[in-house]
């Protein structure tokens, strides 16, 4: 049955080009006050102001309506980076963190990503599944109607297919998943001393088998300082690219290794993390597509520096927010906190934090033709606030305002559920 969404308070359509914004462009939220959202066979019909979007929706029979007097409507926000499956969290590492102990000294105590290796192969596919479910459902509770997840906690042939299985065997959550093969997520201890090997098996039949099983669109590799090098990452990048998945890259997190001009080279569809670019990685970014996903909840959670959002944002390049959801670094399913944090921390404006987890973020995940903006013909994800004010989500830092979902022109009685 055709949706109508009515007298919304402040609507926020993203209006403009099917692409990620920059400059001055991420500040052009397409704000509509006493705006309406008019869906019929899950897509967007129209959005714009009220009364002539009511108009339009008098040629169809049996409409039903959904009044958002005193709300905020926008479009279904995008998470652009997630590690959601994994089944317990880690919390002996928060507390002996919270002590002073480096990562390096974790992971060589069998802690960071061994640990929640150990986890995951150990769990049943059931449990994965049941803990993809919980944590999709955590996304979808803060506004969230399309997430990447990757793999990158099974790291042998058996385990990153299942990994990727677990978020099909989860269910309908209302959130529509994109898969990443991220297989060169770190060394497992069975690899020990064997670096070489594993990046093959990373490059070769390990990635066969996740694309087989699992319908995997997009390749990353976690290249850093104590992870893989950038020859390495090259190496797994270019065997997914010749396979026909797109790229993406954890780069520059705990240190500069040039991870991002490798990005740009190979044509990758994002470049994450970014908190250690220099000038030169702004400018590379600014002249290519390859957006900037920041991951601004990673820093708040370690205490390490925050990425420079405004420099890069001053150099021309498109700038995404993600969550970074996953049990070692940021146990945080809230992206409306990581806009405030966006906010606060990096100072971004209200506006173009939403750019960021919107069009943006569609883009980081080669869709913004499909979503991220309320347009005609595109997919009606639409989250519903409980503000009339686009500037309270951010600014309620921690608070959940987002009141419901409507993924692909369904609506969900509760973000709850």
């Amino acid at each position: 049955m055709p949706l109508l969404l009515t007298h919304a308070a402040q609507l926020l359509t993203l209006a403009g080009p099917d692409r990620a914004r920059r400059g001055a462009e991420a500040a052009e939220i397409g704000l509509v006050r006493d705006g309406a959202v008019l869906i019929a066979g899950g897509k967007i019909v129209a959005a714009g102001a009220h009364d002539a979007v009511a108009r339009q929706a008098k040629t169809l029979r049996e409409v039903e309506e959904i009044d958002c007097r005193g709300k905020l409507v926008a479009p279904g926000l995008v998470d652009s980076h997630t590690h959601l499956v994994f089944p317990a969290p880690r919390l002996d590492d928060f507390e002996r963190r919270l002590r002073g102990e480096s990562y390096a000294a974790l992971a060589a105590a069998g802690g960071g990503i061994a640990a929640t290796v150990r986890a995951l192969r150990a769990c049943d596919d059931a449990g994965l599944a049941a803990a993809a479910r919980a944590h999709l459902l955590e996304l979808r509770a803060f506004g969230v109607t399309t997430a990447e997840v990757k793999s990158g906690y099974g790291l042998s042939r058996r385990d990153e297919p299942r990994s990727l299985a677990a978020v099909a065997a989860a269910g309908d959550t209302g959130v529509e998943t994109v898969l990443t093969y991220l297989g060169a997520h770190a060394v497992p201890p069975e690899f020990a001393g064997r670096r070489a090997d594993y990046v093959a098996l990373a490059a070769g039949p390990m990635l066969d088998d996740a694309v087989s099983a699992a319908g995997v669109e997009f390749a990353d590799v976690f290249c850093d300082q104590g992870a893989f090098s950038p020859a390495e990452a090259e190496a797994v990048l270019r065997a997914a690219q010749a396979r026909g998945l797109k790229l993406k890259l954890h780069a520059e997190q705990l240190a500069w290794t040039g991870a991002t001009q490798l990005a740009v080279r190979l044509g990758a569809v994002s470049a994450d993390h970014l908190e250690q670019t220099q000038p030169a990685d702004h400018a590379a970014l600014a002249a290519a597509p390859t957006v900037a996903t920041l991951l601004p909840g990673c820093a708040l959670f370690l205490g390490t520096p925050f990425p420079p959002a405004r420099a890069l944002i001053a150099a021309g390049a498109a700038v995404a927010l993600a969550s970074d959801f996953n049990p070692g670094t940021c146990p945080i399913s809230n992206l409306p906190l990581i806009m405030g944090v966006a906010c606060t921390q990096m100072k971004m404006s209200p506006a173009e934090v939403w750019t960021a987890v919107t069009i943006n973020a569609a883009a980081a995940l080669a869709r913004a033709d499909s979503r991220g903006s309320l347009a005609s013909g595109k997919r009606a994800d639409v989250a519903i606030f409980g503000t009339d004010d686009y500037r309270a989500v951010p600014y309620f830092m921690g608070a959940n305002l987002c009141e419901q979902v409507i993924a692909a022109g369904c609506p969900r009685t509760t973000c709850k559920s």
